[in-house]
């Protein structure tokens, strides 16, 4: 035995060797034997006597959990559609980008800036902006003005392009914005502009100063100007329409005593889904300019629809979580039910762990199946809503959605986390059960 211990021949090493696997063997097929029986209890607790594999105990707390993966889903489809509406909207009103001075100054020499723009396969357009009165007769009424080249400016915003028959709310509505006639002396109004003024084509509109820096025999007075409306465009914001109006770029320029400069630059890219790419990508380009994206144009507007998606998704929750007390209930009245049968699993062997892995497993289960239905429900309707226009605001306006990989992700995700919660508070009554103490009960 000494020798056996001290001297090991050179066979004895691999006999250990083969001892061990034997032995880590039959340890494996005893924890693969115990995980299938604990997943084959799991689905019969689950089913219960119904045939239809769902206890009728659970059925409640399935359809709150799908209708809760429902709700998630198709709200923040339809948040996500109303954002990239909104931003094609701004977008093609207000362009992809603009390029400017840090401190408001004005862009002196900006022809080199929009060769090398194009240079990089941007198109851009300058642009002067002001505030003036317009009045037509007795009715009169601010507007936000642009300067604009319209053979630039059109490339650029295709609010000035006729409407097409996809978006019967955005680009021209009435006459047209040829460049040569535009810049004789012409103005593009936005549509609820020029129908509180009662303006059609062809009237002739008054742009007044609100200041007052003309010398006269009288003193100083505000400079007027008379244009000639040569088209009417809806942008499909109100807040647009109701205050945007285009003119010729000398116009404004001679309002704002500019010589030649503007104050800022428009860009349009080939694929405006990618702004913030473009951002960086011009950014090292133009040192010691000021580069933003559509989101800063209107940041109230935009900051306002993300903080409704995630508010919504977070109201939506709680319909989740009501679902998940359910499944809570439904465990704790399960345990106390089996109680005799738990303990008589815990006499034949299996341990605390795998007991709480026999609850976990009907929560993921019914977590699982409720996730899938959700998907499935959730997908079907927002491809119809997607393809046939179902549901509308309105007569005109479709109800948008935008489905994206990672709603459906950050969904499946949190459902997996609160069931996961709420199986905690049943798996710490499992510890409560003993044995020994059931078996004496019912000997």
């Amino acid at each position: 035995m000494a020798r056996f211990l001290t001297e090991p021949t050179s066979s004895e090493p691999k006999i250990f060797l083969d001892c061990f696997r034997v032995w880590k063997k039959d340890v494996d097929m005893k924890k693969k034997k115990t995980n299938a029986s604990i997943y084959f209890l799991a689905r019969k607790y689950l089913a219960g006597r119904s045939a239809l594999g769902i206890s009728r105990d659970y059925v409640l707390t399935l359809i709150g959990i799908t209708l809760g993966v429902v709700a998630l889903i198709t709200v923040s489809s339809v948040m996500n559609g109303f954002r990239e509406d909104i931003s094609g909207r701004i977008i093609g009103t207000l362009s992809e980008l603009r390029l400017s001075k840090p401190d408001g100054a004005l862009l002196q020499d900006y022809q080199p800036l929009l060769g090398k723009l194009e240079d990089e396969g941007f198109t851009a357009a300058p642009v002067a902006r002001t505030e003036l009165l317009l009045r037509n007769g007795q009715r009169s009424a601010a507007a936000v003005v642009f300067g604009i080249d319209p053979y630039r400016h059109k490339a650029v915003s295709p609010l000035l392009n006729q409407q097409s028959q996809k978006d019967a709310l955005h680009g021209i509505l009435a006459g047209d914005l040829q460049p040569e006639s535009f810049n004789e002396g012409g103005i593009a109004l936005g549509s609820a502009l020029a129908g509180d003024l009662g303006l059609y084509i062809g009237d002739e509109v008054q742009l007044i100063s609100l200041l007052f820096n003309q010398p006269t025999p009288f003193g100083l007075m505000p400079m007027v100007r008379k244009l000639k409306v040569k088209a009417i465009f809806a942008a499909g914001m109100p807040e647009y329409d109701q205050s945007f109006c285009y003119v010729p770029l000398p116009v404004v320029q001679a309002f704002n005593s500019y010589d030649n400069q503007v104050d800022y630059l428009e860009i349009r890219s080939q694929n405006p889904q990618k702004s913030r790419q473009h951002l960086a990508q011009l950014g090292p380009l133009f040192p010691g300019y000021k580069l933003e994206d559509w989101s800063s144009f209107d940041a109230s507007l935009y900051g306002a629809i993300r903080f409704e998606k995630y508010l919504m998704f977070v109201i939506l929750l709680f319909m989740f979580i009501i679902a998940s007390f359910n499944l809570t209930g439904n465990l704790l009245k399960m345990i106390s039910q089996k109680r005799a049968e738990l303990g008589l699993l815990k006499a034949l062997g299996y341990q605390g762990e795998e007991l709480r892995k026999l609850f976990m497993y009907q929560a993921m289960m019914l977590c699982t199946l409720g996730i899938a239905l959700g998907i499935v429900i959730s997908t079907i309707l927002l491809v119809i809503q997607a393809q046939t226009g179902l549901v509308k605001l309105d007569q005109t306006i479709i109800l948008p959605v935008k489905m994206q990989i990672t709603d459906y992700l950050l969904v499946i995700v949190v459902s997996y986390l609160l069931t996961w919660l709420s199986v905690l508070v049943p798996l710490n009554n499992l510890k409560k059960i003993n044995a020994v103490e059931l078996i004496r009960r019912n000997a």
